[in-house]
């Protein structure tokens, strides 16, 4: 025999109302949660390129000013040079431009280390050090020039150090105009961590 269960219509009505209301309510849960996630990796996405906007916008504001600066540097670094240069092919006998070049390239060295970054300080430091370095030799140079004469070994050995030095010198100058370089060809947008 079979047995049917007999439920009446209203309490049918209810557990069905009941149930849907169960369902709808978990669907309306499980939706919004969903979404606040969507929402929450969206407000994430849109603050990492707000950041990655602004660093390149501070980038482009700094480069202009910087590039300036590491110009000026450059130029007066080969104005050292120039002054060294000078003493190879006609004997100066005076150290004046090349201290002058030398203070103005101390000068500039501060506007670099004020301008920055810190990462181009180092090698504008090291152009600084090498251009006071060539004072020595030079001096010696001309020293023996006056004292023993042209040709003699005392000034050529003194004229192959004026030499040496100012080929590391220039060496310097190579070094920070590739940092310079690198500095103001980084735009400013770089890979954001993930959050």
């Amino acid at each position: 025999m079979r047995h049917t269960a007999v439920v009446d219509s209203g309490a049918a009505a209810i557990l069905g109302a009941v149930i849907g209301a169960v369902g709808a309510g978990s669907a309306a849960v499980v939706t919004g949660l969903w979404g606040s996630r969507i929402t929450r990796r969206q407000l994430a996405a849109q603050e990492a390129q707000l950041r990655r906007q602004l660093r390149a916008e501070h980038a482009r504001a700094r480069r202009e000013p910087r590039s300036k600066v590491y110009a000026d540097f450059l130029v007066q670094a080969r104005a050292v040079e120039r002054a060294l240069g000078r003493y190879q092919e006609s004997h100066t006998r005076t150290l004046e431009s090349l201290h002058e070049a030398i203070a103005m390239l101390d000068h500039l060295g501060v506007q670099i280390l004020l301008e920055g970054p810190p990462s181009v300080a180092p090698a504008s430091e090291a152009v600084i050090k090498h251009a006071h370095r060539c004072i020595r030799p030079l001096r010696g140079a001309i020293e023996a020039l006056e004292r023993f004469g042209e040709g003699s070994l005392e000034h050529i050995q003194q004229r192959d150090a004026v030499a040496d030095t100012g080929l590391q010198f220039t060496a310097t100058v190579k070094h920070f105009a590739e940092a310079a370089r690198r500095v103001l060809d980084d735009d400013g947008v770089e890979a954001s961590p993930p959050h």
